[in-house]
Parts: structure tokens; sequence; C-alpha cells
């Protein structure tokens, strides 16, 4: 029975070839010799080849140009060369431009050149199992998401049904209610719509990371958009005791964005904020940094802070901090997960930085030249 080719050798010395053939005779894997590139390559592309080895001075083409070639066709299988142990050019070629796994100088020993052959074909072997784990961990997580998509959207008919009911029973639309029952009426519209908030999250997240969400590029007024929050959020501010104002350089020109989309992150952004915020209050400001060819908004509050264990954690899915208000309304976990999925949409980034007890900073950068985004 043959065994399977694993391993090529390419070197114009029929006695070379004839010496490592024997020297791998007994190996569990089959071994092909040839002086041709030519017929070398077209053993490259027919057998399940791991590891290519070839001389480096050879009539018709370099080893270290060979191996380039054998790279360009499958960047996969492992390299060897084998040089003269003064030709200290092909050697440094050979490593910083044809990345080859090893290159091992003639005279070598028997010991040495099997056990770096037998390294490669571990080598190989190892990166195409984690190679295969990838493509089975992406499929999983394809079908994760599509099953979420699914669920989400199935669920949205039903939930919406619900709504309206517990709303015409709420509002009285069908008759009188006693407190007793609109109190826990109450409870169900708070948990329904909370439900509700969740499934549109999914659904967006779902779309940015599959890069099905569709975004609307416009030169717009960063500026307009801000204000547009701070007043929406400002009730909501002030009946926390808290104030909301923006600090705004009147140096940032129109830039692209999806305003509807930014808007997004900056209610996120603020209403976190004024969850998290017990005194003081809110401050929305914006930075031109044209040196660096960005525009810096920060959304910076009073409140006490995030502790270093948490804010590795803060961007990551379902991950939330408990409010220090009672009965507040329970968030998604996936809100800043959102948010970055947004700014880096943009071509930006977001971060925070924060220290107990002396307030914390959201930070994203959008920018200023106007970028070409595919749909």
């Amino acid at each position: 029975m043959s065994k399977p080719i694993h391993v090529l050798f390419l070197d114009d010395e029929y006695l070379v070839l004839q010496f490592i053939g024997h020297q791998f005779a007994n190996e569990p894997y089959g071994v092909s010799l040839t002086s041709d590139p030519d017929q070398a390559m077209e053993t490259v592309r027919k057998e399940n080849i791991k590891v290519v080895v070839s001389d480096q001075l050879m009539p018709k083409i370099q080893g270290v140009q060979f191996l380039q070639n054998v790279k360009q066709f499958n960047p996969e299988i492992v390299r060897i060369l084998l040089t003269a142990h003064t030709d200290f050019s092909a050697a440094e070629e050979a490593i910083n431009i044809g990345e080859v796994y090893r290159v091992i100088s003639k005279p070598w020993k028997s010991t040495d050149l099997l056990s770096a052959v037998q390294h490669a074909i571990e080598r190989y072997d190892l990166m195409e199992k984690s190679e295969q784990t990838n493509r089975k961990l992406k499929a999983m997580y394809e079908v994760q998401r599509e099953f979420t998509s699914t669920v989400s959207h199935e669920l949205r008919t039903p939930l919406a049904s619900i709504k309206t009911a517990i709303d015409l029973v709420i509002k009285k639309t069908l008759g009188a209610i006693n407190p007793e029952q609109e109190e826990v009426l109450g409870r169900a519209k708070k948990n329904v719509d909370r439900l509700k908030r969740l499934i549109d999250d999914i659904l967006d997240l779902t779309k940015m990371e599959s890069g099905k969400l569709k975004m609307s590029f416009m030169k717009n007024d960063i500026h307009q958009t801000i204000r547009e929050v701070a007043e929406a959020q400002r009730d909501f501010a002030q009946s926390r005791g808290l104030y909301l104002k923006t600090a705004l350089d009147g140096h940032v020109p129109y830039i692209s964005f999806d305003s509807d989309r930014i808007t997004q992150v900056l209610n996120n952004l603020v209403s976190n904020a004024i969850k998290f915020t017990k005194r003081g209050g809110i401050t929305i400001k914006t930075t031109n940094k044209y040196q660096d060819d960005y525009v810096l908004v920060s959304v910076i509050d009073t409140g006490k802070g995030i502790s270093e264990e948490n804010l590795s954690k803060l961007f990551q899915k379902f991950h939330q901090i408990e409010s220090p208000h009672e009965n507040e309304e329970g968030g998604t976990g996936l809100g800043l997960a959102i948010s970055k999925e947004i700014i880096s949409l943009h071509g930006g980034r977001i971060w925070v930085e924060s220290k107990l007890e002396r307030g914390t900073t959201f930070q994203f950068v959008l920018p200023l030249q106007e970028r070409k985004f595919e749909e």
C-alpha cells in the first residue's frame, strides 16, 4: 500500500536526492524527489504536500524563488531551504522575503534533516487543525446568529399584540380597572417594553455583525445632532436633579455620518450617564482634532465611576453594571456593544475612561474627511 506523499524535495544533484530517498524510506509518509522545478510545482498542485524542501543553487531557478512560488500557490505549505553554509544572503532573503520555516546548511546531519521535516509536518498539521476548528466555530456562530435573528423576528408579532392589549387595558379603553389591577398591568407593560428593546437590539447587532445593516452617510452638522439628543434627554436629567449641558467646539465642520445611528449612540451614552449619576450632571463636548483628522465627542458625567474590573467588560454583549437607582428600567446589556459597532462602521473608535467616585467619560471619534462606505 503506497504512502500518501506529504513531502517534496527539489535538488539538482541526483546523488543528494538518492541519499534523501534512502533517509526517508521508513517514514510513515511518502516523499517526492525531483530535480525539475516544473515537475515539482506539478506535484505541489496534485498531491497533499505539507512540506517542501528546496536546494538554493540550481541551474533553472534559485531555491528562494521556488519557495516563493510555492508560497503563492499555498502559503500553508511549510518551506525549508537547503543552502551552502557560506551563503548568508540566500538565508537572509529566505527568512525575510520567502518566510521559510527553516534554513539548513550543507552538509547537514541526517538526524537534523529528519527532525526538521518532522517538526514541519507537525506544524502544518497543527495549523490545519486550528484552521478547521476556526471554520467550524465560524459556521456554528453563523448558525447561532441566524437562529437568533429568526427567533427575534418571530417574537416581534406576538409581542406587539401583547403590548397593544396591555396598553388598551391600562388606558381603560375596554372599561374601568381598579388601582391594584393598574399596578400589575403597569409592571407587565414595563417588562414587555424591555423585551421589545432587547429584541430590537439583538436584530440591530445581528445585522451589524453580518454586514447587512444599511447605513445612510450624509454630510451633517454633528452639533445639531448633539443638541437634539440633549433636548430629548433634558427632562430625564432634570427629573433626577441633574444638569445636562453641551460644550461644542465652534471649529468642527460638517462631516459625513449616519445621523440616526449617531443619535442612537449618543442617546445610549447620555441615558446611561444619567442613570449612573446621583449629583452634578452630564456634559456633551466636542473637540476638533483637525491635526489627527477626526472630531472627538465626549460624554462626561459626575457619577460614581466604574471599577477597573468592569471597564474591560463594558463593550461586551449582555454585560450590565447595576444601576445605583432603585426601580430602574432594566437595560438590554447590548447598548454599548451596538454603539461600538456603529462607531466602527463609521471608521472611528469608542472608549471609556473612569475612576471610582470621580466620574466617567465615554469618548468616540469620527473622521473629518469623507469616507467611501460600502452599502
